[in-house]
């Protein structure tokens, strides 16, 4: 078809427009008026503009205007030409054939496709293999790009690659000649190959929030437990871009997201995710079916970490201790109702009959509401019979117990004493250990030797494979308790272990009955754990027994070096307690 100006009536035409940021130098304006000029020249009026800004050309599906344009032409137009400013304005999909495809789906709806800047002259026989190969052009140029994009993001160092800062961090330019820095307002951009941008700690306040999550993580206390404390005390979430809400309430998922970015320790993490459909079929994934639009989460093996990027918030050490937390939290996340209850023996109470837990009841009569602990067996299961305990009483006699227990001016320096010998039989139980695998080993290697010997004297027989096999099967031992060996000489407990751990129960024992005082329902739960390992309802002998812990697992190390520890208990009487047996 030849092109020339009309001297009729114009015809009615749409124009497309299409650009992946507006820092393109084929800006949505300059598109516009390159497309009205043409229109103009040969014709044709824009009664319509279809413009997708801030659109990826490697997909159609995910261009809201390109889709709407779709729907019209395929729906009886007043329209029958689009005009599109090249070929990568109209696309540059991974599969070349895609931007043909479109056009020839217009045609087929009667609408045509016209590229201002083209090389292709539609009069030519072989047009339709020159669009064709256009398109192929696009494509590799596409692909180019977004290999050269992850390289420069990659090699980009210390320096942001845009976006907000993180929490508890601020946005401060850097000039690249003079080392002058500036910090950056919300919506302000560095100037281009002139600065770069970095974080510097932020509000001290939000600092310190980062600090408190860490260490309350590192404590081995659950995203629903630090969650709720922030929003209790009325603490603002982040609102950082796409952050914004409306409730200002923290979640799991963003305390979850500040815990586990490498950043809040000093490093740069770059290529975590990804919005690249080109990359994610590089890695084998279809970007049509195996990746939730507009981004998708890479493998920890293709993160690039660099170190010392800028100031941390919390240590390293603090960093990794927070993070190894998951393998002990499983129980946590399996019943969350043990930790958010109100009732704050829940998780701790179990009957000896049918080895149920005891769980929080309420219940209403002549208008009398009534809060018990109910035998799980007797309600989940009816395996059991039917036992309830008031709340209060059975409550108030433990905390009297525990607090009882600590009152005791000698407390302090009995736990010194246990605390002691706990950690001076720990080498003790090392060393036997160490000793016993050293045994097995040397016992190992005899048996290997016999059997070499009998090999070596024979010269077949039916029994060859079985020695064979025995030997490969006494290596394999050899290996597993070498490894056991390896890791308990490792082991080291240093002297000043004692001493901290002593201090701190020591000041946990001396604050107890005054921070259980004023603390919460969620607090007091925490704090009462840490001083019962358990409490058993008895329905032979018809009493409560409730087991102080001789230490208060004040620490989760603490508290795995007390596991084997049988407490000290004291028995409590269905009266005492107010139980009804």
């Amino acid at each position: 078809m030849t092109l020339q100006a009309a001297t009729e009536r114009p015809k009615p035409a749409v124009g497309y427009v299409r650009c992946s940021t507006d820092m393109q130098e084929e800006s949505p304006e300059q598109q516009r008026i390159e497309i009205t000029a043409f229109a103009e020249q040969h014709g044709y009026a824009i009664i319509e503009w279809f413009p997708d800004i801030g659109k990826s050309g490697t997909t159609f599906e995910q261009r809201p205007e390109f889709q709407r344009l779709r729907r019209i032409v395929e729906s009886n137009p007043n329209f029958s030409t689009v005009i599109c400013y090249d070929e990568s304005r109209w696309g540059r999909a991974i599969d070349a054939e895609e931007n043909t495809y479109w056009r020839v789906h217009f045609r087929r709806h009667g609408v045509e496709v016209l590229l201002v800047k083209t090389s292709v002259d539609p009069g030519n026989e072989f047009a339709p293999m020159l669009k064709a190969f256009e398109g192929v052009q696009a494509s590799q140029y596409s692909k180019k790009l977004s290999e050269l994009t992850l390289r420069g993001a990659k090699n980009n160092g210390i320096y942001s690659n845009g976006g907000t800062a993180p929490y508890g961090y601020r946005r401060v330019a850097v000039n690249l000649k003079t080392a002058v820095e500036r910090e950056l307002p919300d919506g302000e951009y560095a100037i281009r190959r002139q600065e770069k941008v970095i974080w510097r700690i932020g509000l001290p306040a939000e600092v310190a929030i980062v600090r408190y999550i860490f260490e309350q993580r590192a404590k081995a206390s659950g995203y629903i437990v630090i969650v709720e404390a922030l929003n209790r005390k009325n603490i603002p979430c982040p609102r950082r871009g796409r952050w914004k809400n409306r409730d200002q309430k923290w979640g799991i998922v963003t305390v979850k997201t500040i815990l586990e970015n490498p950043v809040y320790y000093g490093a740069r993490a770059y290529n975590r995710a990804s919005m690249s459909s080109i990359q994610a079929q590089l890695k084998g994934r279809d970007p049509k079916k195996d990746i939730k639009y507009p981004n998708w989460r890479n493998r920890k093996e293709d993160w690039i970490i660099a170190q010392d990027a800028h100031e941390s918030i919390v240590t390293k050490e603090l960093w990794l201790k927070a993070n190894s937390i998951g393998g002990r939290q499983s129980a946590q996340r399996s019943n969350q109702y043990i930790y958010r209850s109100p009732y704050l023996l829940t998780g701790l109470i179990s009957c000896s009959a049918c080895g149920f837990a005891f769980q929080g009841w309420s219940g209403k009569a002549k208008g009398i509401s009534y809060l018990r602990y109910i035998d799980g067996g007797w309600k989940n299961k009816r395996v059991c019979t039917f036992l309830a305990i008031p709340k209060e009483r059975l409550e108030q006699f433990a905390v009297s117990a525990v607090q009882d227990t600590l009152a005791d001016p000698l407390t302090v320096k009995r736990i010194e004493h246990h605390l002691q010998l706990l950690l001076d039989r720990e080498p003790e139980q090392r060393q036997s250990g160490i000793e016993a695998l050293e045994r097995a080993i040397d016992e190992n290697k005899l048996k290997q030797r016999n059997l070499i010997e009998v090999l070596e004297l024979r010269k077949g027989g039916s029994n060859l494979q079985t020695i064979l096999e025995r030997l490969e099967d006494l290596e394999r031992q050899n290996r597993e308790i070498e490894a056991r060996l390896a890791a308990l000489r490792a082991e080291k407990i240093a002297d000043s272990h004692c001493i901290d751990s002593a201090q701190e129960v020591a000041n946990f024992i001396l604050n107890f009955e005054e921070e259980f005082e004023k603390a919460d329902p969620l607090q007091k739960k925490a704090l009462l754990k840490k001083c019962i390992s358990h409490i058993v309802v008895d329905r032979d002998r018809n009493v409560v027994r409730l087991a102080v812990r001789r230490i208060p697992a004040v620490t989760p190390e603490l508290d795995q070096l007390l596991q084997k520890e049988t407490a000290a208990t004291k028995v409590v009487t269905a009266v005492s307690s107010g139980g009804r047996t």
